[in-house]
């Protein structure tokens, strides 16, 4: 387009002003730099939670939804399902938007995709000793719990993990959840109302307390990274999940450290630390 060509292609007149919103939005979210949105990779985060569910419904019936989320089922789970649908509906009002925008929103939000993301990662990692799940809607909106590390062994919870999405321009908001997970822990650990035990040699829900609760914190720049690796291959670890994995398991040791725990939640957080850096790659484990 010359430099002295009319700018009538955008119909304006004299005085108008320019509302961007419309497309700015657009060119805000697209490719910066010749990178993805984060969003875009959400189809493929939500496709490998759907095999991974499945996966793990394999051997453990019904245990997962196809969100990768433990299903809520038992005596209570109407009322418990009635109540995560009152909280939805009370979240969006209090953003304007209807239930199913304020859904659509949450799903492609940066917090939602880290947590999407690490449920995959890790279970690449743990699989063959863990399984690895979200939890439910209703311990996620009560409990303050985002995932659930059941132990196949012993059907055994061993900790909930809470993830933490670094933004430079929301370090208060990252700081009240790491608060928030610290005061969890002080208190005597989680409760989880849809967790696991092994009963008769299957696996079935049921609720845990005084459970160990960990944070998990990425980047942004971290996210991008392991989006990209997942899309890449859905089988295999690549060297940035390794390096994000180890990283992961070093701070969750930190986490503990200073804390005051009570001598059951010490030793079960002592366990879940044990059981978790066993899982370490071994060609590591001599860096």
């Amino acid at each position: 387009m010359g430099m002295n060509q009319p700018i009538n292609y955008l119909n304006l007149k004299p005085g108008d002003k320019i509302d961007v919103s419309a497309w700015s939005k657009v060119d805000r979210q697209k490719k910066v730099g010749g990178e993805p949105r984060l969003e875009d990779y959400l189809p493929n985060l939500k496709k490998l939670l759907s095999e991974q569910a499945e996966e793990i419904n394999q051997d453990f019936a019904d245990f997962l939804d196809s969100e990768g989320k433990i299903n809520i089922v038992g005596a209570d789970a109407e009322a418990h399902k009635y109540l995560v649908k009152t909280q939805e509906e009370a979240f969006s009002q209090e953003t304007g938007k209807s239930v199913s925008d304020w859904q659509r929103d949450k799903e492609k939000n940066s917090a939602n995709l880290t947590e999407m993301a690490l449920t995959v990662m890790l279970h690449k990692f743990l699989k063959e000793y863990f399984i690895v799940a979200r939890s439910s809607s209703f311990d996620d909106y009560n409990h303050g719990v985002d995932q659930v590390l059941v132990y196949k062994p012993t059907g055994e919870v061993v900790c909930g993990i809470d993830e933490v999405i670094v933004n430079p321009s929301d370090k208060d908001g990252a700081s009240k959840k790491v608060s928030k997970l610290e005061n969890i822990m002080k208190r005597g650990g989680a409760r989880i109302q849809y967790g696991a035990k092994l009963q008769d040699g299957n696996l079935v829900r049921a609720e845990v307390r005084n459970i160990p609760a960990f944070y998990m914190s990425l980047s942004k720049a971290e996210l991008g990274e392991l989006l990209e690796s997942l899309k890449n291959d859905k089988t295999n670890t690549s060297l940035v999940e390794e390096k994000i994995f180890l990283r992961l398991i070093d701070s969750l040791e930190e986490q503990v450290k200073g804390l005051s725990l009570n001598e059951d939640l010490q030793a079960k957080t002592q366990s879940a630390l044990e059981k978790l850096r066993s899982c370490v790659p071994s060609k590591k484990l001599a860096a």
